[in-house]
């Protein structure tokens, strides 16, 4: 029986085709899934609620992330899959029905995992998070913007929650508490000695202002750069700020920064980030990416993209052709001044302004992320990997793309 994606075998790589529709469709559980955790897979956040046949359910751990040759893939569990993954003599291999379709390993717990800070806590219970080589640092999740409703419409994940006060953070708190900071550097501190680690990305719910932005992020960045040294790459990921932000944030340790402007055409952005277009705007957005450019230097500043939320409502709307287009004019537009865009393709989740329906398929995805790759390489920019690298991108597709093409990736500085 032939695979779903055949058509698309005749025009890319089949590694991008599988990595795709494991992002998109995900796998049905299998217990090889749990196999892979109890043999040293890192195990994914959320375990898999495995139904028997009299309703009781049993909690069965699965992996973070599959690694399919370079490129790596979240493992996403949906029992309505054609996919699976198998246990064989030599290992583990992906089906899609009655075909194989390649081997599969899993990336590995790293030995960090198990850390405890001096009060006890574990590194998710300190606001980290790993991310294949990458540790996200979120101190303070919850978002200002849900508590005017004017947050980002795609986005369910900001809500002041248990999570967010265990954390410490408070509504109109800006800076996070001092032992919130305290766990966070001896996290890094531990991870950074392993050298499993690679780079280290601060995130953060987004204030009502660009100067709050600020406030919020140095002392993170400070305690951060001091934890790690000069081991691991510091990247900034608040809202844009000002270039005196710019500069605050490189003085505190940053080497890179990352403001997400999510759509870029400016009838979108009013309707889908109502909070950022009311507090920040998108010209003084705009003029926040390019001054960091003269602050952090060229190819060292990124902003982030939710490709699909120009097509349905809330959007004005678009054709799908219109919306490519409206993506190649944005990305050529940052290229050329030295700024790295990414593209995640719209997920519906539940809370928030979308239907499942409403979701970018695998196949407009993978024509976006290639026409994308065209630019870069028309330009000689590949994208940098202090920002995403094969080690990282397992809900993009970028640096897959340029590894499959051929762009050599820029070094982290």
């Amino acid at each position: 029986m032939k695979s779903a994606f055949d058509e698309l075998y005749s025009v890319l790589p089949k590694a991008l085709v599988w990595k795709a529709q494991l992002m998109f469709t995900g796998v049905r559980y299998t217990e090889a899934l749990s196999e892979a955790v109890e043999e040293g897979a890192a195990p994914g956040y959320w375990p898999h609620r495995l139904i028997s046949a009299d309703g009781s359910g049993q909690f069965r751990p699965v992996p973070y992330l599959f690694k399919l040759e370079s490129a790596v893939a979240r493992v996403r569990v949906d029992d309505k899959s054609p996919y699976e993954v198998r246990r064989e003599v030599a290992g583990f291999t992906l089906w899609c029905e009655d075909e194989q379709l390649c081997t599969v390993q899993f990336v590995p717990k790293h030995s960090w995992g198990s850390f405890r800070t001096s009060d006890g806590s574990t590194y998710t219970e300190a606001g980290v998070e790993q991310l294949g080589d990458m540790m996200v640092v979120n101190l303070t999740p919850g978002c200002e913007y849900f508590l005017t409703k004017s947050n980002c419409k795609f986005c369910g994940y900001g809500r002041f929650t248990p999570r967010t006060q265990a954390l410490g953070q408070l509504p109109g708190q800006i800076k996070p508490q001092q032992k919130t900071i305290d766990r966070l550097r001896e996290v890094l501190i531990n991870a950074a000695s392993g050298g499993e680690a690679r780079h280290v990305y601060i995130v953060g719910g987004s204030t009502m202002t660009p100067e709050e932005e600020v406030a919020r992020f140095v002392p993170v960045i400070k305690a951060a750069r001091e934890a790690v040294g000069d081991k691991l790459h510091v990247t900034a990921g608040s809202g844009a700020v000002d270039k005196d932000g710019s500069l605050q944030y490189r003085d505190a340790g940053a080497d890179s920064c990352c403001y997400n402007l999510e759509t870029w055409d400016a009838a979108t952005f009013e309707a889908v980030c109502p909070g950022k277009a009311k507090n920040v705007g998108r010209d003084r957005w705009l003029k926040g990416l390019t001054d960091a450019v003269d602050v952090f230097g060229w190819g060292m500043v990124a902003s982030a993209f939710v490709a699909g939320v120009e097509v349905p409502p809330p959007a004005p709307g678009m054709t799908e052709s219109q919306m490519l287009a409206s993506i190649r004019e944005g990305a050529a537009f940052l290229l050329d001044r030295g700024i790295m865009p990414l593209y995640s393709p719209l997920w519906p989740v539940e809370g928030t302004a979308y239907a499942q329906a409403d979701g970018i398929s695998p196949k407009t995805y993978l024509q976006l992320e290639y026409d994308i790759c065209q630019l870069r390489q028309e330009r000689n920019f590949p994208v940098p990997s202090w920002l995403i690298c094969p080690g990282c991108s397992y809900m993009l597709m970028e640096v897959d793309f340029d590894a499959e093409f051929g762009t050599k990736q820029l070094a982290a500085r």
